[in-house]
């Protein structure tokens, strides 16, 4: 524990990236170990330090038990979950010298202010990377003479199935973490024995009207120990693995296209878990209009356009999003309490619960008091709320009476908690 408490010692005392690379560079083949099992996005352990901690009442300890790095695979894998893997993880903790390394890599932090860029700058591919492609706003008009194709908004979560050389299917959200209540859509793409490929596409649940019900499938994706009964994998792109691992391609998005056209056709699926996900080429400006008609008319929360280029797994301008309403994410810095009439059991009530968040948007206070339910303004009413990361969806963004910046039509549209993961 010295040589890592020294590393950890060395990165706190300088804020150079160049010295932090040397540091790295030179350090041991165990403290890579310990930076790959802390930094890597796919290693997720289902636990943390605060858990644990707070049932310190759990804890089991054999000396003949697993090493550190075992245990942890343990956790990745689940072979070891809920109050066993607490007790495991609190055991090692309160009678070994990595205990409190063992917190550091649950919590995925070792507090040496480094990424995953830097620490691959000292060991190329130590740490695997996670990145996705994300749109820009559409902001100015296109040239269409580029080739460019609009497919409908899905409100729905943004999901990644990643295939091996084997075709053992792991699904992600567009944050690495892995989702692992998705099983019908695992098993479904399995199934095709396809390998080496990435599908990326949204996962949404369709509720009695037909339309995506964006709380229900984040809810569902939360829970442990759940399977969704119905998801729908919207796909909307296909991309060969490698390309996906190094976030740039050369096959462009028409020939990607046909590729997966030629997937869902060739495998005949008829599973309704798998749809593709349409998409047309835009042509010109009447094109372009007919697309915002279509998605005003029938009140989609906008729609999107890609150029026709080679895979790139970062936030282009060659990914676009239009959109009728806007979402944004936020930290709450306060909150207002007052009465709510309710019906429960039947009868009606008066209760204290939450009416409105207050968060910061370029500098100014916002309230958002729309979009929460009646379960969630009792449950945050005790201030519980306040440092939560919210997403807010608002129609655009004006200017209140005082002349401040304000958002026109705000409504919390999910509650993530302390970070996003999904």
């Amino acid at each position: 524990m010295t040589e890592l408490q020294n590393f950890i010692d060395d990165m706190r005392a300088t804020s150079s990236s160049t010295d932090k690379i040397a540091i790295i560079s030179r350090s041991s083949a165990f403290i890579h170990k310990v930076l790959e099992y802390t930094y890597n996005p796919f290693k997720q352990y289902y636990t943390t330090s605060k858990t644990c901690k707070k049932n310190s009442d759990k804890c089991y300890y054999d000396s003949n038990d697993l090493y550190p790095f075992e245990l942890l695979d343990s956790l990745s894998d689940r072979k070891f979950t809920g109050h066993e893997a607490i007790a495991l993880v609190n055991g090692w903790v309160a009678n070994t010298a990595y205990g409190e390394l063992l917190y550091k890599i649950l919590d995925k932090d070792l507090d040496i202010r480094v990424g995953d860029s830097t620490i691959n700058k000292a060991v190329p591919g130590l740490i695997p990377t996670f990145k996705v492609a994300l749109a820009q706003e559409y902001k100015e008009k296109c040239d269409w003479n580029d080739s460019w194709y609009a497919s409908r908004k899905l409100d729905g979560v943004r999901c990644l199935a990643v295939t091996d050389f084997e075709g053992k299917c792991t699904l992600y959200s567009r944050m690495g973490k892995e989702l692992t209540t998705l099983n019908k859509v695992k098993e479904a793409i399995e199934v095709t024995n396809i390998t080496n490929t990435v599908f990326d596409g949204e996962i949404c649940l369709v509720d009695e009207n037909g339309d995506e019900d964006f709380q229900s499938v984040m809810k569902q994706l939360r829970r442990k120990d759940h399977q969704i009964e119905n998801p729908v994998f919207m796909i909307f792109d296909m991309i060969h693995k490698p390309d996906f691992d190094k976030q740039k391609g050369d096959l462009v998005l028409s020939e990607r296209l046909r590729t997966l056209r030629g997937w869902f056709n060739g495998r005949n699926i008829i599973d309704s878990t798998l749809r593709y996900c349409q998409q047309y080429e835009i042509t010109d400006d009447k094109h372009f209009e007919t697309w915002s008609k279509l998605s005003s008319d029938n009140k989609w929360e906008g729609f999107m356009i890609r150029k026709d280029v080679g895979y790139e797994g970062k936030r282009s301008k060659n990914l676009q999003k239009v959109k009728k309403f806007y979402d944004a994410e936020y930290k709450v810095i306060d909150f207002d309490i007052d009465n709510h009439e309710v019906v429960r059991d039947g009868k009606s009530e008066t209760l204290k619960m939450l009416s409105q968040v207050w968060i910061e948007h370029k500098g100014h206070r916002v309230k958002v008091g729309s979009g929460w339910t009646q379960e969630q303004r009792l449950q945050y009413m005790d201030g519980s709320i306040v440092g939560k990361t919210i997403t807010v969806q608002y129609f655009e963004e004006t200017h209140n009476d005082k002349g401040g910046i304000s958002l026109r039509f705000p409504t919390v549209k999910i509650v993530h908690g302390d970070k996003r993961e999904v």
